[in-house]
């Protein structure tokens, strides 16, 4: 039995066996910094109400469980306004050795599986996932067309000992789609033996798992773990925080991985320690990261032992060894970070909702006085550039690829 099925099984007890402390609401007290910047919950701390927050929910999927719970229109509602962030997880699995992030993404599924779910506007990506293997309506053909002036191994005719596995945004976004460029140019000023799928790549399926369609998530994951081990490579480098978590974590639970899975900012980190990348420009700038949810948290091993393992010290190490940088931390950061708000399908249904959420962390990113945001995930990029912009905000959003690039 897969994992994702065996999780089906047994999200009831962990909804039942809630403990009600209310840790789930805010940031972890020992990284508390600040009585301003003390959430860590999106949809609660928009709400103020319990059913947003992790423990009000696990008392809704109990309910509905158990049949106390009638047909409501509001289940929908506070179910899909989770961002999936893993803010709650993180806290819950150390203390209680619980995970609500999985067990609100299981009910979605059972939500899913009872011809409810997803929301109305959710049903585009699936079908554009189903039909066009990403969740942009555009043709598999496109795929690859960022990287047509680059000279990069394709991997159906070519073999490599590594794969960039580009993922959808990157590949058909044209604001962000540079991103892909840089991570392949380095990649090739490094030396690196690497290679693309190219249209043989599908959507690696994070938007249907954290909406609740699962059967098409397993297919796609099927699918691309077959092309990757095909193909021969040893080592997997994605530059997409969402593909990175679903690679690493999330295909876990479907099959064993023949294969190592690294975030571009994790492979960089070794190649400047290593000496292979130099930087030559200075760039004085004050800047702050933003960690992205899937870079951290949901990137964590289900160990609730092990602490703080997400990718955070890499983009760190990466902007302090940049001449010129100034890097000022925010209040809510690594594990305790607050989300961009554009995970879990929120940005698709709820735009309001994620356009809040993005203007919270602009706020606290002001409070440092930097002039760049800086973030390594296209979600992030996205929703927060956007509300920069809509808000004429003089704040610069940028990817670490930018600045990495601008200093060789």
């Amino acid at each position: 039995m897969l994992e994702l099925e065996k999780e089906l099984e047994e999200f009831k007890r962990q909804a039942w066996n809630c403990f009600r402390c209310s840790m789930c609401k805010h940031v972890y007290p020992w990284h508390l910094k600040s009585e301003e910047f003390y959430q860590i919950c999106p949809s609660g701390a928009r709400r103020k109400f319990d059913a947003y927050y992790s423990q009000g929910r696990m008392d809704i999927i109990r309910a509905y469980l158990e049949g106390d719970l009638k047909d409501s229109p509001q289940l929908l509602d506070i179910i899909y306004q989770c961002t999936s962030c893993g803010a709650c997880e993180y806290i819950c699995s150390r203390i209680n050795n619980r995970f609500p992030r999985r067990n609100i993404e299981a009910f979605r599924a059972k939500l899913v599986q009872d011809g409810k779910g997803p929301l109305p506007e959710h049903k585009p990506i699936v079908d554009s996932i189903r039909n066009y293997n990403n969740p942009w309506m555009q043709p598999r053909s496109r795929r690859n067309t960022w990287a047509k002036k680059l000279k990069i191994k394709d991997l159906s005719k070519e073999k490599a000992e590594v794969a960039y596995f580009v993922g959808c945004t990157y590949s058909f976004q044209h604001e962000i789609k540079k991103v892909a460029s840089h991570t392949a140019s380095i990649l090739q000023k490094c030396g690196v033996d690497f290679g693309i799928l190219g249209t043989a790549e599908e959507c690696c399926g994070s938007p249907l798992l954290r909406i609740g369609v699962r059967d098409l998530f397993i297919e796609r994951a099927e699918n691309n773990i077959r092309a990757l081990e095909k193909s021969g490579v040893t080592r997997v480098i994605t530059s997409c925080a969402g593909c990175y978590s679903t690679l690493k974590r999330d295909y876990e639970r479907v099959t064993k991985l023949p294969f190592e899975v690294l975030h571009a900012v994790e492979y960089l980190d070794r190649m400047i320690s290593e000496g292979k990348i130099t930087f030559k420009k200075e760039i004085k700038k004050k800047v702050t990261y933003h960690d992205p949810c899937h870079l951290g948290r949901c990137s964590r091993a289900s160990v609730p032992t092990v602490a703080d393992d997400g990718v955070y010290d890499p983009p760190r190490r990466i902007l302090q060894s940049i001449p010129g940088i100034e890097l000022i931390e925010m209040d809510r950061i690594r594990d305790s970070s607050w989300c961009c708000g554009a995970g879990g399908g929120v940005r698709s249904a709820y735009p309001e909702f994620a356009q809040w959420v993005a203007k919270e962390r602009i706020r606290e990113a002001e409070k440092t006085g930097a002039d760049f945001m800086v973030t390594a995930c296209p979600w992030c990029e996205s929703n927060l550039g956007d509300t920069l912009e809509a808000e004429g905000n003089p704040m610069k959003m940028v990817d670490i690829l930018d600045l990495v690039v601008e200093a060789i």
